[in-house]
């Protein structure tokens, strides 16, 4: 089958152009795309084993700028190739742990080739598309964690539930993940350490805050002929099958990037074990750029660079998120709690504020395991005073929020 277009991803990210949506979610959520219908169909093969195009890709940024645009577009064009002959298991939005590894072990593929040696080739994919990430993962759940880091490596996974006598085996699992969130539910999701955890490292974070303008009572320029041709292109993708080759010019310039520590390369201390899987994620993007533009399996320099440009945009904005985090997350919570403390002081006549109260404010707003620490940072920032009253500890307001 020939292609309709070019280069999928630059059709993608031009149909998405009038949505609203930032350039760049459009462009990683073209880049999701590609990789949830390969599967584990196309792979490269390096001496520290098979690598595949799958992703975990979370579009962060403030509400209202077009994250869930881009998510379910990719949903719906998904759902635009599904058919009897081009099966794609999607999971539900909302799942447990245990639900997951159902929907996985129910996600089985048969891929039939007769004139391969084996003629059938099995395993498990699984597509999950959350509009919402808060959706997905309502909490952390350090358990739930290690099974999506485990499943991103496309190893073997296995677990046996008691209460319902059940074992469960998944030689050859994949997931796909695409999600959305705002820098303020991610900042109250995470625990401290998160970002140095397996899963954060493989999960690739685009943060845009670019809010762009639209028409609301102007036709989108939804162009049919270019869905048609995103449709035909992404299931012409999905047929793919093999092993892909890399040029000697492209392993050369992998390497040498490799060895010069991945420049240029985050610095940021909380991408210090996102660090160590660059490259795994640049091989992943060099698959994707291969088959953006046609169905050979060979990875060239071009590509290389190409993967690489879009590896070294993201990474310049992520360390943003950690301040947008700190602006919407903490930041906010210990502004809010310092004039709440300040006009009890007043209304109680110049009293301290009962500690109890102070507690029960900051649990409506941050997460239970972060209220002592907010109010540990807003003692020692000189905020707030602690001290002894008739009834027991109350604080004082004293410092100001700049």
């Amino acid at each position: 089958m020939s292609r309709k277009l070019k280069n999928f991803l630059d059709g993608f990210v031009t149909f998405m152009e009038n949505s609203g949506s930032p350039r760049i979610y459009a462009k990683w959520s073209g880049i999701f795309a590609i990789g949830a219908v390969v599967e584990r169909k196309a792979w490269l093969s390096t001496t520290k084993g098979k690598t595949y195009p799958n992703h975990y890709i979370i579009l962060v940024g403030p509400a209202g700028i077009g994250k869930s645009v881009c998510t379910s577009t990719v949903m719906d064009l998904i759902e635009e190739i599904k058919s009897p002959e081009n099966v794609i298991h999607v999971a539900p939005t909302s799942v447990t742990k245990a639900s997951l590894i159902d929907a996985l072990d129910n996600a089985e593929r048969r891929i039939i080739r007769p004139t391969s040696n084996p003629p059938v080739e099995t395993f498990n994919s699984l597509v999950v598309i959350a509009n919402e990430l808060g959706v997905f993962l309502p909490a952390w759940d350090g358990e739930f964690m290690s099974v999506l880091t485990d499943v991103w490596d496309n190893k073997v996974y296995a677990e046996t539930r008691r209460t319902r006598n059940l074992s469960i085996k998944i030689p050859r699992p994949q997931i796909n993940l695409l999600s959305a969130t705002t820098p303020t539910h991610l900042n109250m999701l995470l625990p401290e350490g998160a970002w140095e955890t397996g899963f954060m490292s493989r999960t690739l974070c685009v943060y845009s805050s670019e809010i762009l303008y639209t028409d609301i009572f102007a036709e989108r320029e939804k162009s049919d002929t270019l869905w048609k041709d995103l449709a035909a292109d992404l299931t012409d993708i999905y047929k793919t099958w093999g092993e892909f080759s890399i040029s000697e010019e492209a392993m050369s310039a992998i390497n040498d990037w490799a060895r010069s520590g991945g420049q240029p390369a985050p610095d940021h201390p909380k991408l210090l074990s996102y660090n160590t899987r660059r490259l795994h994620h640049l091989l992943k993007l060099c698959m994707v750029a291969a088959l953006a533009c046609d169905s050979e399996l060979i990875i060239t320099v071009d590509h290389f660079v190409e993967a690489l440009d879009w590896l070294v945009e993201l990474e310049t904005f992520m360390p943003d998120i950690f301040k947008s985090m700190r602006t919407g997350g903490d930041a906010a919570a210990i502004e809010e709690c310092y004039h709440y403390c300040f006009q009890q002081y007043m209304r109680r006549g110049n009293k301290h504020v009962p500690e109890q109260l102070m507690w029960a404010f900051l649990q409506d707003r941050v997460p239970a395991h972060n209220v002592a620490r907010i109010l540990e940072v807003m003692e020692r920032a000189g905020l707030i005073k602690k001290e002894f009253m008739e009834s027991g500890q109350g604080y004082k307001p004293m410092g100001k929020v700049q």
